[in-house]
């Protein structure tokens, strides 16, 4: 196999995965892990990936955002996971924000009943599953309604947060990086979840191991302005040293 064609799949590879190993390359490969190793630095010389300890992670620009359906039914069992860690964070009685995506669309459907809960979003489909939980109070940020996500943003969501404030807030991420932080498609939707985290005690980012590395337009905080990250068990193990290193709690399921 020539180089140029084992790095296009060592790319393609590392879409699939989010992160990969020297190891696991030098055997689907068949080539030494020095082979790998000076394949995987001049990919990061190009640009096209990012080097940690023992491979590489992809570094990815999103340029187009997906549908709330399209991302419904990806990693959906890793999403559910993430769910049911996120619900130990809440306490009964607490006011919460639960954004828009289809992970925080999992933590509503994880929900307990009965737990005298006063629940805020401005995404319109979780609103209408949340009317199915019995015993929690559902209240709805408004504002200009992306058909894409369901959410609502700009000046009237904004404007309905003056005032208000919420134990925690759970928002989802299409990105997640040590340089850029969290970040999504939408430059409107990233400003009124900054918003919404300005108004939040705690600060909790839901999302599954294939959005770390990856940077969209709008950028919503720093990763030092986050308390907690709920990702799965698929996210590298150097990465989430590093991650755990900052001053923040990551929990992997």
């Amino acid at each position: 196999m020539l180089t140029e064609q084992r790095r296009r799949l060592i790319l393609e590879e590392l879409r699939k995965r989010g992160v990969v190993k020297t190891s696991e390359l030098s055997q689907l490969f068949s080539v030494s892990p020095m082979t790998i190793r000076n394949d995987l630095n001049a990919l990061a010389r190009e640009g096209k990936l990012v080097r940690i300890h023992g491979g590489a992670m992809v570094k990815e620009w999103v340029t187009a955002e997906p549908s709330y359906q399209e991302k419904a039914h990806l990693n959906i069992e890793e999403k559910r996971r993430i769910a049911q860690k996120a619900v130990e964070l809440i306490e009964p009685g607490m006011a919460i924000f639960i954004g828009n995506g289809s992970t925080t669309m999992q933590l509503v459907k994880a929900l307990p009943p009965d737990m005298g809960l006063r629940v805020f979003t401005n995404a319109l489909n979780h609103a209408m599953e949340l009317t199915h939980i019995r015993g929690v109070d559902v209240y709805v940020v408004g504002g200009y309604l992306r058909g894409v996500s369901f959410a609502m943003v700009g000046r009237l969501a904004k404007g309905a947060l003056e005032d208000v404030y919420f134990d925690i807030a759970f928002l989802g991420a299409n990105g997640i990086s040590l340089e850029h932080g969290v970040t999504i498609p939408s430059l409107e939707e990233a400003d009124t979840a900054a918003e919404i985290l300005r108004h939040s005690r705690r600060r909790v980012i839901l999302a599954d191991h294939t959005k770390f590395g990856v940077v969209a337009h709008g950028k919503i905080a720093d990763l030092s302005e986050i308390d907690v990250i709920i990702t799965d068990s698929g996210l590298d193990q150097e990465l989430a040293r590093t991650l755990s290193e900052l001053d923040l709690e990551l929990y992997t399921v």
